[in-house]
């Protein structure tokens, strides 16, 4: 297991506590991502009418935990490392792109699922104000850091 900290210390992305957050523990990276574990960024979005209708990101997604065999030694799904995106971004860019890539019907491997984040989070796009390859390099570094901590060659 692992905290949402550790993974951030581990990828090196540098963060503080978000200082807007009256719910959970919310941060905020040097890329102006706000990350949490789901259940947090889910309270948060009630509380803070800007982001009501974003949506919580597993950057590691769950079902791809199962796919390598590794869900048992990860956080509970509510406690799991996620970003707040915009909605369309979620559903219409990463999600599709994710699930084209891999779907999640099939094995896939460490190798196969590293293309497949590596190629949605070339579209995530400059979504918060801190940098489209800034936020790519964060994202993708917390999965390096995800999968070191989970033992994923």
């Amino acid at each position: 297991m692992y905290t949402i900290t550790e993974i951030l210390r581990m990828a090196r992305v540098k963060y503080s506590a978000y200082p807007h957050c009256l719910a959970g523990n919310i941060y905020q990276t040097d890329a102006n991502q706000l990350v949490g574990s789901y259940k947090d960024l889910r309270a948060f979005r009630k509380t803070d009418r800007n982001y009501a209708s974003w949506q919580a990101h597993h950057v590691l997604e769950y079902d791809d935990l199962d796919r390598l065999g590794i869900r048992n030694h990860a956080p509970a799904y509510n406690d799991q490392l996620c970003i707040l995106l915009p909605k369309q971004a979620h559903v219409k860019r990463i999600n599709s792109i994710l699930r084209g890539d891999n779907p999640p019907k099939y094995q896939a491997t460490a190798r196969e699922l590293r293309s497949a984040y590596a190629d949605a989070y070339e579209l995530m796009g400059d979504y918060c104000g801190g940098g489209e390859a800034k936020i790519r390099k964060e994202l993708l570094d917390i999965i390096s850091a995800e999968f070191q901590k989970l033992g994923v060659r």
